[in-house]
């Protein structure tokens, strides 16, 4: 089957797997969506700050990539007009199940490598009730964007 180009992105095939990681399956789209979860980032200089280094080209890219599809917005400071934001979307917010059930399968086949220094979540609140767990993400990332004031 040939390659099929649709809003910039190529695709590969019509399988859903394969599209959704042309989509999200790059080795830093997750995790922008990840630090702006969990780590409630916002600013390009806060993403700079994750532990896996992405490079500043990269995360430029992706951050208009994942604009361009409608997971995040972007938005000017209203304090201080030079600052930009960057908010998750209905659609970013909704890959949250995706990557709890990542971190699941991750923690269960390589604990060994990933020890209890980010595991703890993931053995108690997200093992026990992963309904709940995503519920409590997503009321807390609604709640951070609440009390900023840009």
């Amino acid at each position: 089957m040939s390659k099929v180009t649709q809003n910039n992105i190529e695709f590969r095939s019509l399988c859903p797997v394969a599209t959704g990681l042309d989509i999200i399956g790059d080795k830093w789209t997750l995790l922008i969506l990840r630090d702006m979860l969990w780590g409630h980032k916002t600013m390009f200089n806060e993403f700079k700050t994750s532990p896996e280094l992405m490079p500043s080209k990269m995360l430029s890219n992706r951050l208009k990539k994942l604009e361009e599809l409608g997971y995040i917005s972007k938005n000017k400071g209203t304090i201080n007009k030079k600052n930009i934001y960057y908010f998750l979307e209905p659609k970013g917010m909704e890959t949250l199940p995706m990557m709890v059930e990542m971190a699941m399968f991750t923690t269960k086949h390589y604990f060994d490598h990933l020890g209890n220094t980010y595991t703890k979540d993931v053995k108690t609140k997200m093992a026990k009730n992963k309904a709940a767990y995503i519920t409590e993400m997503n009321k807390s990332y609604k709640t951070f964007v609440k009390t900023l004031s840009i």
